[in-house]
């Protein structure tokens, strides 16, 4: 072997490559963010499940904008990423992923929520319909 040719050595290792530990960190990067942003999305969708069925058992539509706000996901992610983190022995997530992963979460919840939303019911202003608005005969 001439140690250029596909990134090995003469040794045969590819880590006495230029670069190649360089390439591992990226790599493992790029396998974490995966792994936050599809946990993110995850959280956000039984998140918006969640909510729906709490307002179902109230006897409630799950009609309308989604409810939720940025600050219960950043408290989601919180609590819910930093144990999937742990169990997967990852390192704690840092103040930027946390930031990244509450506003995944939010944005999947808001999708799921629109995707899987009751529909409204008609607005009747009672108001509305009082004296001006009854047909009166005689005149």
């Amino acid at each position: 072997m001439d140690g250029q040719g596909g990134g090995q050595s003469m040794t045969g290792e590819e880590g006495d490559r230029p670069g190649a530990a360089h390439d591992d960190v990226d790599a493992k990067a790029a396998a974490r963010r995966a792994f936050i942003e599809a946990t993110a999305a995850a959280l956000g969708r039984s998140w918006a499940e969640a909510r729906r069925a709490e307002l179902h058992r109230e006897g409630r539509p799950a009609a309308g904008g989604w409810p939720g706000t940025l600050r219960e996901a950043r408290s989601c992610v919180e609590r819910e990423l930093s144990r999937e983190l742990k169990d997967h022995r990852m390192t704690a997530i840092t103040t930027n992923e946390r930031e990244m992963a509450a506003r995944a979460t939010y944005a999947s919840a808001r999708v799921e929520w629109r995707r899987c939303a009751d529909p409204e019911e008609p607005f009747f202003d009672e108001a509305a319909s009082g004296p001006k608005n009854r047909i009166v005969s005689g005149t």
